[in-house]
């Protein structure tokens, strides 16, 4: 590494684990914007209602309160939980082929939110005291680069069939899983 390379690197803040971390939610981000806008839509063409269509994101809600259990048995693990069902939930969503399998997608959906308060904690936890600040925003902003094309990627696949985008997110929300599971070691803070 350059010395100009290594005076970035220290001036971001930058660190294995938050880079390894920013690549797998970038991906998982991805994927996630990838259909999500389109559930409501996709649901319409299985046939629901507005009513039902307002039950399911409700239903997503119950799922919060799951989080404090992370701090005391470890955040990788549930980080990883939370991965894999932002890559499943999309999945489930379309191979759900009655009402009962689409509220199981949906509790799968729920479950996506049990690791997220540990994921913020430990890129805080990852990042120098010194350059904390800078090393979350740089996070924030990869993970934004990731949002911000992904629904109109998504569109482009609905166009081709209305499934794709579902099966593309699951696809790299995988990928990203695997990505933080095989690189990111968990830490705790100081």
């Amino acid at each position: 590494m350059t010395t100009a390379s290594r005076r970035l690197t220290n001036f971001l803040g930058v660190e294995r684990n938050v880079t390894a971390a920013s690549g797998a939610v970038f991906l998982v981000g991805l994927g996630e914007e990838l259909w999500k806008k389109f559930l409501p839509k996709y649901l319409e063409l299985l046939g629901a209602s507005a009513t039902v269509i307002g039950l399911f994101g409700t239903a997503e809600d119950f799922f919060d309160a799951i989080p404090k259990i992370a701090d005391r048995l470890g955040r990788k693990p549930f980080v990883i939980a939370t991965f894999v069902c932002f890559a499943l939930f999309p999945v489930a969503v379309v191979l759900a082929n009655s009402f009962a399998w689409l509220v199981g997608a949906f509790v799968i959906g729920g479950l996506r939110e049990i690791g997220e308060p540990s994921r913020k904690a430990m890129i805080v936890d990852f990042a120098d005291a010194q350059t904390r600040a800078r090393t979350v925003g740089l996070y924030y902003l990869v993970r934004s680069l990731s949002i911000t094309p992904a629904s109109a990627i998504g569109g482009l696949l609905w166009r081709i069939r209305p499934q794709i985008p579902f099966f593309a997110a699951g696809v790299i929300g995988i990928v990203g899983t695997l990505l933080f599971a095989a690189t990111v070691e968990e830490r705790k803070a100081v």
